[in-house]
């Protein structure tokens, strides 16, 4: 069972660190720690406050978020593929990168449009944020949070487009896969890219709270979207997602 050290044990430790966002399932920080478990890597684990100041990381890391990796004296990092690119480095052995460079590139494109500046979270964060802020109701800590974030008018006119676009060519690429005899995104083994689905669906089917035990006046944000993005979550996305979870993350997720 994983527990949280503080933030300055994180900051002054050597090893592998994690900093991952308290209380809430942040995708980008649960795919993070899920790969670390799966790849047999020990690490010591620091709360980021949702919506605090977190002063002592944000000097530390030079990030207005998490997750924040750090690996003994290297500078932390916090973009999905960098912490991806580190973790393959520290244990080849379980790589979630195949070798063969088409797969590659498809394992790394995937990745990005789930991971990614203008992909699937991306865009889902821009329609979840966006009515609270327009409401007025919103806490000030949770303003600031999504004023780093930054979008145009544009990008909030097509995030709900652009979330069907992908959900879209992610069922059709599990069904194509299924129908070649794979129960994975990319040739026959377990890549990132199933670890990146398997956590970011959270943002489009929560887990019960017996598997996702958050705050629950924090389970509305998760649940409220567009029908017309609802209907795009296909129930081979879902299955996936369950096998996944059920095999390489462990529940209730930790948070």
């Amino acid at each position: 069972m994983m527990e949280y050290v503080s933030p300055n044990a994180v900051i002054n430790g050597q090893g592998l660190r994690l900093v991952l966002v308290h209380h809430m399932p942040s995708p980008w920080g649960q795919a993070t720690k899920a790969m670390m478990e799966y790849k047999g890597l020990s690490f010591t684990a620091a709360p980021w406050e949702g919506g605090g100041d977190n002063p002592e990381l944000i000097a530390w890391a030079g990030n207005h978020g998490a997750p924040i990796v750090a690996w003994n004296d290297e500078t932390p990092i916090h973009r999905w593929d960098d912490i991806l690119f580190l973790l393959e480095r520290l244990a080849p052995q379980a790589s979630l990168l195949p070798e063969d460079r088409d797969e590659r590139a498809l394992v790394l494109g995937l990745s990005h449009e789930i991971c990614g500046q203008l992909g699937l979270a991306w865009n889902r964060r821009l329609s979840m944020f966006a009515p609270m802020v327009a409401s007025g109701q919103a806490p000030e800590g949770f303003v600031l949070m999504a004023q780093r974030y930054g979008s145009t008018e544009v990008d909030l006119a097509n995030a709900d487009a652009r979330q069907i676009a992908t959900l879209q060519a992610l069922a059709a690429r599990l069904k194509a896969q299924q129908a070649a005899g794979s129960e994975f995104f990319v040739g026959n083994s377990l890549s990132a890219v199933d670890f990146y689905w398997a956590a970011f669906s959270n943002l489009f089917d929560l887990l019960p709270p017996d598997k996702c035990p958050m705050p629950e006046q924090a389970r509305p944000m998760f649940s409220g979207m567009a029908e017309t993005v609802r209907s795009a979550v296909d129930p081979v996305l879902l299955a996936h997602r369950d096998r996944i979870m059920a095999s390489h993350f462990t529940l209730p997720m930790e948070m």
